[in-house]
């Protein structure tokens, strides 16, 4: 049983997951404006030509950072006649909040301005269909991509969620029908707004997390906000779905019900006690992620090896946790125990590939160098938990 938990904790709101009854994500809310999937109506300050980007004002005193990629962009003070170079400074650009900024970095932001649903997200490149690859099935996919006539110049951009799997396709086209009308009518206000500044507000964070996690997912949603409460019901009942959502009203705090103080220095410790009595030692450092799994008294009996691998199993699965609870993303470095059989190294390759298909931010492994440090990528997106909670 999945479950999704709002509560708040020393002035800051949470979003927590639970999955059989294990807290595998933790997510500080942001209260900031720059959230991601605002759209903003920016002015581009500087454009850097050696590093193919510009910087734009969007609101305020907050600028984004726009990699000059090729991917669409909305020009609205005039024409934009030769693509990508033609972009200058003074330009006024539809853009969009990509990543939140992270420590001394601006918010990554992007051109290609999109809208998600429970189905499909639609963006400007008109004409493309993408279905997810979770969709295993190659008569679904070919079924779904036959919903969108790809060849209409009016049709945006669509990619297939994995919800889209076992859905209705009229559930879809509806879906789709909708969102489209409301990019189309950000695009119309945007062409004819003469300040610059926050033309379309996304979701709440806490519903695009709840979404990127998959609310059939989820069996119970719970919170003490009577306000995130309310905008929750009408959140399932807008869109049928049929996770249960409670109110907690004790006069207990849920915090304290839930062990969330706890739960959170943990995961703000540089170490990570396992079962079998072994630990980990994480490290977020500038450059990467640094992970040392070591045995600690967990080395009994004569099979070493098989010791040493059951311990670095159980190390791969938490570490695979601890990188979704803590959101640590970037390069991600970890030296396991040293293992002299190559089968057992595929085994916990195996093992986190197949943790990582847990999480919804995209998570890889990499390679294992010659020094038998396994490398992982994280997709970066929010800031970590360490960066933003101190306790």
């Amino acid at each position: 049983m999945n479950r999704i938990v709002i509560t708040q904790l020393n002035d800051i709101k949470f979003l927590l997951v639970y999955e059989e009854n294990v807290l595998v994500e933790c997510h500080p809310l942001n209260e900031n404006e720059l959230q991601i999937g605002n759209i903003y109506l920016g002015r581009v300050q500087k454009k850097v030509k050696n590093i193919n980007a510009c910087f734009v004002l969007l609101d305020g005193d907050d600028v984004g950072y726009l990699p000059l990629d090729n991917k669409p962009y909305i020009v609205t003070n005039r024409q934009l006649p030769n693509g990508l170079a033609s972009i200058a400074e003074s330009d006024i650009i539809l853009v969009e909040v990509e990543q939140e900024p992270i420590k001394l970095k601006q918010a990554k932001i992007t051109g290609n301005i999109s809208l998600t649903g429970r189905y499909v997200v639609l963006d400007l490149n008109y004409g493309h269909i993408g279905v997810s690859k979770k969709i295993g099935s190659k008569e679904r996919r070919e079924e779904l991509t036959s919903l969108i006539n790809p060849t209409s110049e009016n049709n945006f951009g669509c990619v297939f969620r994995t919800g889209c799997d076992k859905a209705d396709n009229s559930d879809i086209i509806a879906e789709y029908e909708k969102l489209s009308g409301k990019l189309e009518s950000i695009i119309q206000k945007a062409t004819y707004e003469k300040k610059t500044g926050l033309i379309y507000k996304g979701k709440p964070e806490y519903i695009n997390l709840i979404d990127n996690y998959g609310v059939d997912r989820v069996s119970e949603i719970k919170t003490d906000d009577e306000e995130i409460y309310t905008t929750l019901l009408d959140y399932c009942k807008e869109n049928e779905i049929k996770a249960e959502v409670s109110l907690y009203n004790d006069e207990y705090p849920y915090y304290k019900l839930l062990g969330l103080e706890e739960d959170v220095k943990k995961a703000l410790n540089k170490k990570c006690w396992l079962k079998s009595g072994g630990f980990l030692i994480i490290e977020p450092t500038e450059a990467m992620v640094v992970i040392d799994v070591n045995t600690g008294k967990a080395i009994e009996g004569k099979d070493r090896e098989k010791h040493i691998l059951k311990i670095n199993i159980e190390a791969a699965k938490e570490i695979a946790r601890q990188l979704r609870l803590r959101n640590l993303s970037g390069i991600i470095m970890v030296d396991f125990i040293n293992m002299k059989n190559e089968d057992d190294k595929r085994m916990v390759v195996d093992c986190l590939k197949k943790e990582f298909t847990k999480d919804k931010v995209s998570t890889n492994f990499i390679d294992i160098t010659h020094l038998d440090v396994f490398e992982i990528t994280r997709k970066k997106q929010k800031r970590p938990l360490y960066e933003i909670v101190k306790l």
